[in-house]
């Protein structure tokens, strides 16, 4: 599959709703029971701790930013501790989005339609899940982006609307629980607030475009989500009080139920029920999302489409047997789920970070000690570059010399031919003017004389040989071609002399017989 890409904006919503998600809901009676009036301190103080776990998961994908959380886990691990971690990080996702969807049916079917059951609702759910997934990430993050200014109208909306309804007796007096009950709020807060942020390690940093904005976008989100859900603790305690809303199942519903303006726009719950509807879908599918993707690499499959259907199948099946009951799960997400939630997404991501540590510290050491001997080599291969340049630029000047020294013969060879060429061309001058009336005897001293002279330049070309003898075999070859074209040329003017010289003697013999 090609590799999805996300704006940082877009990560941004992703963050803000995945961290309101189900605390939207179940948060406030959650800790309204142990902490009561209080509950609003220990959700903000909660919130200023959260800083800490997205700071981990963000140096945690500074460490490895081209991998998300399950190929980070085999690799820092290795092949075998890295899968039975990612085995136990797998079971949190799937057991999390199959509750998910129970709080979806027990939501639906509790406050809304009381004759339909749970299955149908799950079902319905997950289809869109099931799309979702099979869309990309790309799409969702569209999706979400589309949704996100939808929530934030309603969330104004309902804000403004319950604010007349608001007793400030309500939230008195203020510090009165104990140090005890508020640890224990604070941890059940970030447990569902925080916790599931490790989610967005599947698609930060390698998904995302702009690195360094995502990551002021993953601190961002969850500071807002954060104040989403501080606000809607605030206003239910001062709206319904601690008692109430430590008895409500889930309190903000039941807070939007009390909206009435003039007596005209009532019963309006049910849209306040939209921005439960879109964080809830936000998580669960990102819990699906991880649970398909890190089956899929797991299994060495290219492709993870072909696991969404037989995963949402499962998922649904889990969701009608996760909790039996409502007093069930509220007993798990108080006492079982944060120290599952803390093991798998706390304490696995600190053993990543440390080990991501020690290896980057390794490979640095290595790469400097690599470098310093790459270093002395280089420096070697100048030292020897810059002899070897040099006797290259010496050899040049020789094998000019070498030529010079070949060219020199030939040049004196040439200047012999020239030499020789002139002389020719005078006796034959000197033949031609001469009188009809010579003798033979004076033209075989003429032959004579030529054929001495020919033997003359001979004599010199052998002279001329004897500094050439001393050089290669062309050399030789040079003077010896070149003596022979002076002795051709040689021959040619004797035979030329004798030519001329046959009329005039049957010239002279006419006048012997006249």
């Amino acid at each position: 599959m090609e590799k999805e890409v996300i704006s940082s904006r877009q990560f941004t919503i992703i963050t803000f709703l995945l961290s309101i998600g189900t605390a939207i809901l179940i948060i406030p009676s959650s800790i309204a029971s142990s902490s009561k009036q209080d509950a609003w301190i220990a959700a903000s103080i909660g919130v200023v701790l959260s800083l800490l776990v997205v700071k981990l998961f963000v140096t945690l994908g500074d460490q490895t930013p081209t991998l998300n959380f399950i190929e980070a886990n085999e690799k820092l691990l290795g092949r075998f501790f890295g899968k039975i971690t990612v085995v136990c990080f797998l079971s949190l996702t799937l057991f999390a989005g199959g509750e998910l969807l129970y709080f979806i049916g027990a939501f639906m079917k509790t406050e809304v339609m009381p004759e339909t059951p749970t299955m149908a609702f799950a079902l319905l759910f997950i289809i869109i899940i099931m799309y979702a997934t099979y869309l990309g990430i790309e799409n969702f993050a569209r999706s979400a982006e589309i949704l996100f200014p939808m929530f934030v109208l309603i969330f104004i909306f309902f804000v403004v609307s319950i604010t007349p309804q608001i007793k400030f007796e309500n939230i008195q007096p203020i510090m009165e629980a104990s140090k005890t009950s508020i640890l224990y709020s604070i941890i059940r807060f970030i447990s569902v607030f925080s916790f599931s942020l490790v989610m967005l390690l599947m698609i930060y940093p390698a998904s995302v475009n702009v690195q360094q904005s995502s990551k002021k976008g993953f601190f961002i989100g969850m500071l807002l989500g954060g104040f989403v859900l501080v606000t809607l603790i605030i206003l239910s305690i001062l709206v319904l009080g601690p008692a109430n809303t430590a008895s409500r199942t889930f309190p903000s519903y039941a807070l939007a139920q009390r909206i009435s303006i003039g007596n005209f726009l009532q019963r309006i719950e049910i849209i306040m029920a939209f921005m439960w509807i879109v964080s809830i879908f936000i998580r669960t599918f990102m819990y699906f999302y991880t649970t398909v993707v890190g089956i899929a690499q797991i299994m060495k499959l290219k492709d993870h489409r072909p696991l969404i259907l037989p995963m949402g199948i499962i998922m649904v099946g889990l969701s009608q047997i996760v909790h039996p009951d409502i007093v069930h799960s509220n007993i798990y997400n108080d006492e079982i789920w944060p120290i599952y939630a803390f093991v798998c997404t706390i304490l696995l991501p600190i053993l990543l970070l440390i080990v991501a540590v020690i290896r980057n510290r390794k490979s640095l050491g290595n790469s400097t000690e690599m470098g310093h001997a790459d270093s002395n080599e280089g420096q070697m291969t100048d030292a020897s570059n810059a002899v070897s340049n040099q006797v290259n630029q010496t050899k040049p000047d020789n094998t000019d010399s070498h030529q010079e020294n070949q060219a020199k013969p030939n040049n004196m060879n040439s200047n012999q031919e020239n030499q020789t060429k002139p002389a020719t061309m005078n006796s034959n001058q000197e033949n031609q003017t001469k009188p009809a009336t010579m003798n033979s005897n004076q033209e075989n001293q003429t032959n004579d004389a030529n054929t001495d002279s020919t033997q003359d330049n001979q004599d010199n070309q052998e002279k001329t040989d004897n500094p050439v003898s001393t050089q290669d075999n062309q050399d030789k070859s040079a003077t010896s071609n070149s003596s022979q074209v002076i002795q051709s040329e040689a021959g040619n003017a004797t035979s030329k002399q004798d030519d001329q010289a046959t009329p005039d003697k049957t010239s002279s013999d006419k006048k012997n017989l006249e």
